[in-house]
């Protein structure tokens, strides 16, 4: 299952001047990306679409294995909700629509690799 999504990512650069995207930065733990989430057997993954990849740079694609999932939330955002994917190294946070039902495909998977 792929979606078009954004992933706050906290470590992205941007390769453009613009005060105002350290102030997001700051507020937002990081910067939300564009780009393809995707739900495979194995992992979720987000890859950054070509147009983030000109202005940003740093890691703009992460690859979550399904066991190591511990949680995965839906959280309230503007237009479209976020889905939090916890591990014990990271939270993986994605916008995209239909939040809930690809929040519960991802557990779905996960549970089948057990």
């Amino acid at each position: 299952m792929t979606k078009v999504a954004n992933a706050l990512i906290e470590d992205v650069k941007v390769n453009v001047t613009m005060p105002v995207v350290s102030v997001f930065r700051a507020a937002l733990g990081g910067l939300w990306v564009g780009g393809r989430v995707t739900l495979t057997t194995e992992t979720v993954s987000f890859s950054a679409n070509g147009i983030n990849r000109m202005v940003q740079s740093g890691t703009l694609d992460v690859s979550v294995p399904l066991a190591e999932v511990t949680d995965v939330t839906v959280l309230p955002g503007f237009f479209t909700k976020i889905v939090a994917i916890t591990t014990p190294e990271l939270v993986l946070k994605v916008r995209c629509y239909r939040a809930a039902n690809f929040a519960e495909a991802i557990l779905a998977a996960r549970d089948r690799l057990v």
